[in-house]
């Protein structure tokens, strides 16, 4: 008898099982699988980026290239520039101003969130991927959606005729290249923070928008004076700008100077990106976990001033720790479940955190209405003679300085009730303490809406007195336009809050976004809305910006009619629905 012997068979390895095959699968396409992730998480808020990508150029032709284009049009000739009409020449600049706008975005509250908020690339560390990595990863992911939104834009562009060119097609690499080099130094820097303290926001108002306003992106860069050019040759913008019009439509530009753009852009970008990945090494390194507690030395600082504070009292100063906890109030009546009568601890506590915070941050506020008004009145009033309002002309810097101070209202305002609102509500979770006390929804709601018409105030008065100091405006109208700021500051504030009490991740602030970009390029803020057809007029008409430029003009230029108080009424309406959603929605979120 023969024993017949069956070899067993051999188990399926897995892949899990071998760490040399993942460490080598990580070394080769590490970058790969980060973008994976991050393009994965761009998911949730997919149909923001792609409608974000088809509006924003839709919006920005119909407005800047056939409405501004108008009066722009009448009297200039840019064939000089190879171009045949004004929205073929800003076509392309505003394609690449677009994008790196969005790089200011991309490469900001992302990599906060990454490092602080939710710590996403602790995750990504804590796996086989190297700091450089990880870095590495975001910015590929971020050049996907550069990518996008360039194409689409170059497709609004196509079917409005405003290329020329079959070159034209290049400008996604020129655009993505211009948006790596503003966005990867920003990127650097966001890498080296522990907290974000409004630093957000000095980036954007002290680098990303001046470097936008003063590119060239609406005008020649000749138009403006010779100190101003400065800006526009330092930016990344500009150069982006000037190859996507060589691109487009030929613009004639010297073979010396498309070598110094491209130079420019890449030198910025690699060192961006030597710098990103050195702070990612830093940051996800070994170096991070020495013996020493991130944080611990700015924790360190904190404590080393309270105690200056308490010593300063114990030898007679002002200041003194709170210690214990003060008497409880409680308010009676039908409303007490919504209202307790403490408005005031809410916009205190919103002062005392202003307070602590960098002042430039706050007072910074005030500089974007300024710098659009620079930009605009220098650089688009050489090609305009005059604008009529009613039976007069005024000048081009005159018709817009009271809209903007309108934009200036509604940005503050919805700045203030969306992100700062947002970070309140979803990040610190600082409305679920609140409400853990005695206030209640209309204390929350009331004290920051009129934190933000503090903030409001001052920068509209800051801009006020520039406008005067400029002649544009006279004194006692100003007065009433202060007034009429922080009234327009209400209604957006109260419709802002109750709008964010319904968002769940930051990149949904983006909605807001398309909906403020309609309202300040239609309202009438740059060019009349006669330019359009009598339909499209009555639907910017119904915008809540438009009522608001309508009221600061009738002020400034003293002229008051009835459809003064239908604008007024408008905002009267506006603030009531606000606060009435934002009390329902403070209440269901924290009083269940």
């Amino acid at each position: 008898m023969t024993e017949t012997t069956t070899a067993p068979a051999s188990a399926p390895t897995s892949p899990a099982l071998d760490k040399d095959l993942l460490a080598s699968r990580a070394r080769r396409y590490g970058p790969l699988y980060q973008a994976e992730r991050q393009l994965r998480s761009m998911r949730a808020y997919a149909s923001v980026i792609v409608a974000s990508a088809v509006f924003q150029p839709l919006m920005y032709v119909l407005a800047m290239g056939l409405g501004l284009g108008v009066l722009v049009g009448a009297g200039n000739d840019f064939s000089e520039y190879g171009a045949t009409s004004y929205l073929m020449y800003i076509g392309p600049a505003i394609l690449a101003s677009t994008v790196a706008l969005s790089a200011g975005v991309e490469f900001t509250f992302p990599v906060m969130s990454g490092f602080r908020w939710q710590r996403l690339y602790y995750g990504a560390q804590a796996t086989a991927l190297r700091p450089e990595q990880i870095a590495g990863g975001h910015i590929l992911a971020v050049c996907c959606r550069f990518a996008l939104q360039a194409a689409v834009f170059l497709v609004v562009l196509t079917l409005f005729g405003a290329l020329s060119s079959p070159l034209a097609v290049l400008q996604i690499f020129t655009a993505a290249l211009g948006g790596l080099a503003i966005g990867l130094p920003i990127m650097a820097y966001f890498s080296s923070l522990r907290e974000e303290k409004g630093h957000a926001a000095l980036a954007q108002r002290f680098v990303v928008m001046p470097l936008f306003l003063f590119s060239g992106t609406f005008y020649p860069l000749e138009n403006l004076p010779a100190f101003l050019q400065v800006i526009g040759w330092v930016s990344p913008i500009w150069h982006a700008n000037e190859l996507g019009r060589l691109l487009a439509f030929g613009q004639p530009t010297p073979g010396w100077l498309i070598l110094v753009h491209l130079l420019y852009l890449g030198v910025l970008a690699l060192a961006g990106g030597l710098v990103v990945r050195r702070m990612f090494a830093r940051r996800l390194g070994y170096s991070e976990w020495r013996g020493r507690t991130p944080g611990s030395r700015a924790d360190a600082r904190r404590a080393a001033k309270q105690d200056v504070k308490e010593l300063a009292y114990s030898e007679g100063g002002a200041y003194q720790r709170s210690e214990g906890v003060p008497p409880a109030r409680f308010s009676r009546g039908p409303l007490s479940h919504l209202y307790s009568g403490n408005i005031r601890a809410v916009f205190q506590r919103g002062l005392t955190a202003i307070r602590n915070n960098r002042g430039v941050i706050f007072l910074s506020g005030f500089l974007e209405p300024v710098l659009f008004l620079t930009s605009f009145s220098l650089g688009i009033s050489p090609m305009i003679e005059g604008v009529e309002i009613g039976e007069r002309a005024v000048s081009y810097a005159a018709f817009i300085a009271p809209a903007l101070l309108a934009v200036s209202a509604m940005n503050g305002a919805v700045f203030d009730s969306t992100w700062n609102v947002f970070f309140k509500l979803k990040i610190t979770k600082l409305y679920q303490n609140m409400m853990a006390t005695s206030l209640g929804p209309i204390d929350v709601a009331a004290g920051e809406i009129f934190l933000a018409l503090f903030r409001g105030g001052i920068y509209a008065a800051g801009f006020l007195v520039v406008l005067t100091g400029a002649g544009l405006v006279d004194p006692l109208p100003a007065v009433l336009m202060w007034c009429a700021a922080l009234f327009i500051a209400f209604g957006f504030a109260s419709v802002g809050m109750a709008l964010t009490s319904f968002m769940k991740r930051f990149q949904q602030m983006d909605w807001m976004t398309m909906a403020l970009m309609p309202m300040f390029l239609f309202s009438a803020t740059l060019f009349p809305i006669d330019v359009y057809p009598q339909g499209v007029q009555y639907v910017i008409q119904a915008l809540p910006l438009w009522h608001a430029v309508e009221l600061m003009r009738a002020i400034a230029f003293w002229d008051l009619t009835a459809m003064t108080a239908v604008h007024v009424g408008y905002f009267l309406a506006l603030i009531a629905v606000g606060m009435s959603v934002t009390t329902i929605r403070m209440r269901a979120l924290f009083q269940r």
